[in-house]
């Protein structure tokens, strides 16, 4: 496995690219792709820590997924990449990504939509075992 696909009425898909890595290494880069209705949008976004802060960010939405007050929020190391969830009776699921120190800066923003339990705790094992994953 190679990639994760979360959410519905919307979707954020991470994508490990097939590049080897020595044993006990973390996954420095992924492909960040968010699609909504009239808008696709993708670009490589890095981390040198394991992707941990994405991956207890989503572990803290499944492990509330009866709700929380306020906003829950990652930002990537760079900021080109940033989350930010609250709970109506579902996860509404804000992102932002977008290139922003290039000449012609971009970004694409939006709002996805996640159903709370079982769907939130798949994607969690889902991105575990992605970040977890020798890439081969």
């Amino acid at each position: 496995m190679h990639e994760v696909t979360v959410g519905h009425q919307g979707t954020l898909n991470f994508h490990v690219e097939r590049t080897l890595r020595s044993p006990g290494t973390t996954i420095e880069d992924l492909t960040v792709t968010v699609e909504l209705q009239g808008l696709r949008a993708s670009k490589r976004v890095w981390d040198f820590d394991g992707w941990s802060a994405l991956l207890s960010f989503f572990e803290g939405l499944a492990v509330n997924w009866r709700g929380w007050d306020g906003n829950k929020n990652f930002d990537s190391l760079e900021g080109d990449f940033r989350l930010s969830a609250k709970h109506d009776g579902h996860v509404r699921l804000s992102f932002e990504l977008g290139e922003f120190d290039r000449p012609t800066p971009w970004a694409a923003k939006g709002e996805l939509t996640l159903d709370p339990g079982e769907e939130l705790t798949e994607a969690v094992e889902a991105l575990r075992r992605l970040l977890a994953a020798p890439i081969k």
